[in-house]
């Protein structure tokens, strides 16, 4: 999804295939089984996943919003629509 257009698309397999549509290493990235480093919350802010710690309630993941693909670094969302896909969060 380049940044001057917005579907609207909230989360889900639609949210994923507008996000993995830049290129196919993204859309390859997102689909991995069994856990993928990417996924698409159910406000459509797509994230990755950049670490993790041990807590006493098992692991913790450190998340980041993905503005551009990391492949080929195409534009996908803005820090604005993460901010307004968020709000309430």
């Amino acid at each position: 999804m380049a940044s001057g257009q917005d579907t609207e698309a909230e989360g889900g397999e639609e949210a994923m295939k507008i996000f993995g549509s830049c290129c196919r290493n993204l859309s390859e990235a997102m689909e991995t089984p069994p856990t993928s480093l990417f996924r698409v919350e159910d406000n459509g802010v797509l994230y990755m996943a950049v670490g993790y710690t041990e807590t006493e309630n098992g692991v913790g993941w450190f998340d980041q919003a993905v503005l551009f693909c990391p492949f080929c670094g195409a534009a996908l969302q803005t820090p604005e629509d993460v901010k307004r896909r968020s709000v309430g969060w």
